[in-house]
């Protein structure tokens, strides 16, 4: 595995736009449900719209290389996902996996570009959305060298946390390991160091966080 992109956890960029905007959209957004490990789309798919999680989760995962696995960004309720692809027109750079049931709203590339005629401002709006993700890139990035492996496990379970609401996070040790640049041993020993301060609990694929505070007073 590699490490990839953080957590989503940017303000919900939908609530920044314009609202004929946003009407515009929700008017052509279809509703849909997939089951947990279902794909909403696959790597090197031509781009078919611009998508969003009403709830559940969504995790874009890549190969860099041969048996290498990157999870790119967890994507949760709020948040909007698919942009790449509208912007440029190239394939999907990304498998997009439901982690659980989730549900999902769906803007067809052709409804897309149908709202961005009328109302062209939509395309700056994708692009905001761009570049929100590559300065949280740069970000994760720049605090993935500088900071110790506490801060940086605190700082993504936290954000993960946020994602999936009430529910435990449904997250391999590989995943959290890839997500943060180390050895699947090294975070087993940090979250195994986290349950005894009773900050969060584990079980089989599942991490359940306790003490959300603590872990944002550790990330900060």
């Amino acid at each position: 595995m590699t490490a990839p992109h953080p957590v989503s956890d940017a303000p919900p960029w939908f609530s920044t736009l314009h609202p004929a905007r946003q009407s515009a959209l929700l008017e052509r957004a279809r509703p849909s449900s997939v089951l947990a490990g279902a794909r909403v789309y696959g790597l090197g798919d031509p781009p078919d719209g611009l998508w969003s999680v009403v709830e559940g989760e969504v995790r874009l995962v890549s190969y860099p290389a041969i048996g290498l696995e990157s999870v790119a960004m967890i994507v949760g309720p709020g948040s909007w996902f698919g942009e790449l692809s509208v912007v440029d027109g190239g394939p999907r750079p990304h498998d997009a996996v439901a982690v659980r049931p989730t549900r999902l709203l769906h803007v067809p590339l052709a409804a897309f570009e149908q709202v961005a005629e009328s109302h062209p401002l939509l395309y700056r709006d994708l692009g905001v959305l761009v570049c929100g993700r590559q300065r949280a890139a740069l970000t994760f990035m720049a605090q993935s060298i500088a900071q110790p492996v506490s801060v940086r496990l605190a700082r993504v379970l936290g954000a993960a946390a946020r994602a999936a609401g009430p529910d435990a996070l449904r997250m391999r040790q590989e995943d959290l390991a890839a997500m943060i640049g180390v050895s699947r041993q090294t975070i087993n020993k940090e979250l195994k160091r986290l349950e005894r301060a009773g900050m969060i609990a584990l079980s089989y694929g599942k991490i359940a966080v306790r003490e959300p505070q603590a872990l944002r007073a550790i990330g900060q």
